[in-house]
C-alpha cells in the first residue's frame, strides 16, 4: 500500500516467495491511496471495504502489509495524498492508520507483520511515535518494523526482506526471535539507518475481577549498528573531519570525558596536526549484541521505545 506501487521491496519479497507457494496459497496485492480531500476519502473508504473482502475470502496464515509513505521532516506526520490544490496534506500517524485501515479493513491488520516503509522523523519525534504507538495498540499487528534513518532508502534492506521471506514466512520462525540475525545478514542496512521493532504484548491482568480480562501494550525497541571506528555507541562518525576535511581519519575510539566530565566515547582525526575529537555517549538502558566476539562491532539493543 502506498502513494504508489512501482517495484520496491515487496515486490522482492513477493517474487523470494513464489517458489515456495501456488497461486492458491499465496497472494499480492498492490494499492494505491490518496485521501488528501473528503472526496477522495470517501473515495478510499469504499476501495478498502472492496480490498477486505477480496483478503477476507482467503484464508491465510500470515498476513504482511508493507507502507510507503512519506514523513514529514519536522515532525514526522504521515502523508495522506493532496489537497484540492495539489498541495502535500500531512497528518499524525494515528490519523493516517485511521484513515488508511478504513473499516473492514482494519480488522484483517490483527497479528499480521507490518513494514513502514518512510524516513526516520516517524519514530524520531516523541509527538510522532506516541501517535504511532496509539493506533497499533488499536490495530494489534503481531510486529511492526520502522527505520530510523533521515532519508531513508529502502534498497539497503533488500537481503533483510529476501531473509525474513526464509527465516519467518517459510520456515516459520518468530520474527522476535530472529530479528537481530535478521540484521546480520543486511550488508549495507547498518551503517545507513537504526532498526525498529514494536511487538504487540497482551497479558492476563490478574488484579481484574473478570478473569477474561488482559492488559496490551506495545513493546518497542530500537537496534543501533555500533563499530569502534565508525560508530561508536551506535552514534555516526561525519565522512570527513569538521575541522580539517580528512577523509575517513577517524581513530578506533576510546573511554574518555568531555569537556563538561561527561563519560563517553572519544573519536580522535588522525590527520597530522588536526587531532580534533569527536564524543559519542552511552545510551540509556541497553544491551550489547556483538556480531562476533572480540571484533568490536555489533547491534545495541534499546528498549522502551
Amino acid at each position: 500500500m502506498g502513494l504508489n506501487t512501482r517495484g520496491g521491496i515487496p515486490h522482492l519479497l513477493n517474487a523470494a516467495l513464489e517458489e515456495y507457494y501456488t497461486e492458491a496459497t499465496l497472494r499480492y496485492l498492490e494499492v494505491i491511496f490518496d485521501f488528501g480531500t473528503q472526496r477522495k476519502l470517501h473515495h478510499w473508504q469504499a476501495k478498502a471495504q472492496r480490498l477486505a473482502s477480496t483478503i477476507g475470502e482467503d484464508t491465510f496464515q500470515q498476513k504482511i502489509f508493507f507502507i510507503s509513505v512519506h514523513s514529514e521532516v519536522t515532525r514526522g506526520d504521515l502523508f495522506a495524498g493532496k489537497d484540492e490544490g495539489g498541495d502535500d496534506v500531512a497528518v499524525l500517524p494515528k490519523e493516517f492508520m485511521d484513515y488508511l485501515f478504513a473499516g473492514c479493513l482494519r480488522p484483517l491488520v490483527s497479528r499480521a507483520t507490518l513494514f513502514m516503509l518512510s524516513c526516520g522523523p516517524l519514530v524520531t519525534f516523541p509527538q510522532s511515535i506516541c501517535s504511532f504507538k496509539e493506533a497499533l495498540l488499536e490495530l494489534r499487528p503481531a510486529y511492526t518494523i520502522t527505520f530510523g534513518a533521515t532519508c531513508f532508502i529502502g534498497t539497503v534492506i533488500k537481503s533483510f526482506i529476501v531473509a525474513f521471506g526464509s527465516w519467518v514466512v517459510i520456515q516459520g520462525h518468530d520474527l522476535g526471535e530472529v530479528f537481530t540475525d535478521l540484521l546480520n545478514v543486511s550488508v549495507e542496512l547498518p551503517m545507513h539507518t537504526d532498526a525498529y521493532l514494536f511487538q504487540f504484548e497482551e497479558q492476563m491482568a490478574s488484579d481484574m475481577p473478570n478473569l477474561s480480562s488482559s492488559a496490551v501494550h506495545i513493546k518497542g525497541m530500537r537496534y543501533s549498528w555500533y563499530h569502534t571506528h565508525h560508530h561508536p555507541w551506535g552514534c555516526p562518525l561525519p565522512m570527513s573531519c569538521p575541522k580539517c576535511g580528512s577523509i575517513r581519519s577517524w581513530s578506533p575510539s576510546k573511554q574518555g570525558k568531555d569537556s563538561s566530565g561527561a563519560p563517553g566515547c572519544i573519536s580522535t582525526c588522525q590527520s597530522p596536526a588536526c587531532g580534533f575529537q569527536m564524543f559519542s555517549y552511552q545510551p540509556r538502558s541497553y544491551q550489547v549484541i556483538k556480531v562476533k566476539v572480540g571484533e568490536g562491532m555489533g547491534w545495541i539493543k534499546q528498549a522502551g521505545i
